[in-house]
């Protein structure tokens, strides 16, 4: 069914004023017709299209650029416990750790996301927190030495390529390793942030406050600018800083089990990365929810986390035997990077709904648009709305696809968070669509904003409630119009965490089968979800529709 409506002569001047003047070479074009002056009609029209949801089920979740971190619950859309494992790389120097080692410290840090917003009463920085969802809520963190080796390649993959899923968590699990009590590695052993300080674990939270590191004796104790020790440890307006991080996961870690798995490790496993990856296979990050409903989830950037060791040693500085050997402060830095899995732990079920369009990222859902509406009974190669478009020879000047957000549900799951943009694709070619490609848009201040003419960017009321999201498709319909072989008819709408990022994960496939349905890698990142009105919605006026807009002859 079409609708028209006709506008003003006067905007209709405005707009083809507009068009002398517009970039897009291609804006006065149909088929492969260039348009005379004869077009005077400015029209809107509106075509029928058909959506489905369907639920990706497990998805390759190695490798991400980045990766979630702990436990969040929408009413809507379930509970999803995210957990991660990532291989450690050693620095290509200072690996001679010298003998009688005495530890410091061992600590961990991955920043997240963050803005600074000003200094508190004691002069530490405070900051806003960015991309955590679940503000200051808690779950268990754990942290274990991962027991299972993440190789670059898998000889049982028919193509040779170490792929990993989110639900394969067990492979790590029934292989972590902890410490024994005395520093020796054990297969499910304590885990290593076994401070007694619970919010480094047992009640892990995502702290916005910076991390401030202050001068020691090199035992832990508080000193002056002298070198003497504070009589009042808690006093901080009399330590003496000497580091500064912005907020993150920092945590610390067991100083025996560290001095005896790295600092006294075997020479031969500190050769390389190669060896030593072998040897110590990593860290594993195990999240648990506290009590139902409640936790928070973060998305971190983890090769930009370490692990730090302050130990000193004894050095034979002069390869002197009459001599004693010198004692020195040092500092090894080990970094998170090489290959990593996020792991997803859901309850998510898609509701039996016909009129709703689901999103949800990670291991969720997608939904697939045939934007041509459902095919009539001829023998044509092409939809019937299509073909109807191309009959009309409209010169096509703008087309979008509108999807007003269900508030309604979102509110009944208690969501207060909504993806900021999501994400239309060819789905058949797995890949942008033209559009996509036509924006050249950027913003300087922030690049997820990029490509605002191609859409997707929420857009909020006045209470910073989600309206909808809207996508231009212009350049995607005058492709169809033109190319009389295509059949790049169906298009895959997900949420995304970076518009930027338009590589593809690929969906678990059936066993002996190479993997090739796929989900954009953005959505997998992205741990949020939304609901929108599809186009059987019963609230008409927010139905999902093609909505184009066009002049024709006279």
């Amino acid at each position: 069914m079409n609708k028209q409506s006709l506008l003003t002569k006067g905007l209709l001047f405005a707009v083809m004023t507009f068009s002398l003047v517009s970039c897009d070479k291609d804006f006065n074009t149909i088929g492969s017709d260039i348009v005379g002056e004869n077009y005077f009609d400015f029209d809107k029209t509106e075509y029928e299209v058909v959506a489905e949801n369907v639920m990706t089920g497990a998805v390759q979740s190695n490798n991400l650029e980045l990766n979630s971190l702990g436990v969040y619950t929408n009413g809507v859309f379930g509970k999803t416990a995210s957990h991660f494992v990532t291989q450690v790389e050693l620095p290509s120097t200072g690996k001679n750790f010298g003998i009688n080692q005495e530890i410091d410290s061992v600590w961990l840090y991955v920043p997240i996301f963050s803005e600074e917003t000003g200094t508190d009463s004691e002069g530490v920085k405070t900051y806003k927190r960015k991309s955590v969802y679940g503000d200051d809520q808690k779950f268990k963190l754990r942290i274990y030495e991962n027991g299972y080796y993440l190789g670059d390649y898998d000889q049982n993959d028919p193509q040779g390529v170490a792929r990993h899923y989110s639900d394969e968590k067990a492979k790590v699990e029934n292989n972590k390793r902890g410490h024994d009590g005395s520093g020796g590695s054990i297969v499910n052993g304590m885990y290593l942030n076994d401070s007694d300080n619970q919010s480094e674990n047992l009640q892990f939270w995502f702290d916005p406050k910076e991390h401030v590191i202050y001068k020691t004796d090199g035992m832990g104790q508080y000193v002056n600018s002298s070198g003497v020790v504070l009589d009042d440890q808690t006093d901080i307006s009399a330590r003496v800083v000497v580091e500064r991080f912005t907020p993150g996961i920092w945590v610390n870690l067991n100083k025996e089990f560290f001095k005896k798995r790295i600092l006294q490790a075997p020479a031969d496993k500190l050769l390389n990365n190669n060896a030593f990856k072998e040897y110590f296979r990593g860290l594993y990050f195990q999240v648990e929810e506290i009590e139902p409903g409640q936790g928070a989830k973060a998305i971190l950037d983890f090769s930009k986390g370490f692990v730090r060791i302050e130990y000193s040693a004894e050095y034979d500085l002069d390869n002197n035997p009459e001599t004693d050997p010198v004692r020195q402060d040092k500092t090894f830095r080990m970094n998170l990077k090489g290959n990593t899995i996020n792991f997803f732990d859901t309850d998510y079920t898609l509701p039996v709904s016909s009129d709703r369009l689901y999103l949800n990222g990670g291991s969720g859902s997608v939904a697939y648009i045939d934007v041509f509406g459902a095919d009539g009974p001829d023998e044509g190669t092409k939809p019937d709305n299509l073909e109807d478009i191309i009959a009309k020879k409209w010169l096509i000047n703008e087309a979008n696809l509108t999807f007003y957000i269900d508030n309604s549900a979102t509110m009944m799951g208690m969501s207060t968070y909504e993806p900021d943009r999501i994400y239309l694709y060819d789905a058949k070619n797995k890949k942008p669509i033209a559009d996509y490609y036509a924006d050249a848009s950027v913003n300087s201040s922030n690049p997820k904003l990029n490509k605002k003419g191609y859409g997707g960017i929420i857009e909020k009321d006045a209470d910073e409630r989600g309206i909808k999201y809207k996508i231009r498709i212009t350049e995607y319909l005058k492709s169809c119009i033109k190319n009389a072989d295509s059949t790049n008819y169906r298009l895959g709408l997900v949420v995304t965490e970076n518009i930027n990022t338009i590589s593809n994960a690929y969906l678990r496939p059936l066993p002996g089968q190479l993997p090739q349905s796929i989900v954009p890698v953005s959505s997998v990142i992205n741990p949020l979800g939304t609901i929108l009105h599809g186009p059987t919605s019963t609230d008409i006026e927010k139905r999902l529709k093609l909505e184009i807009y066009y002049t024709k002859p006279d």
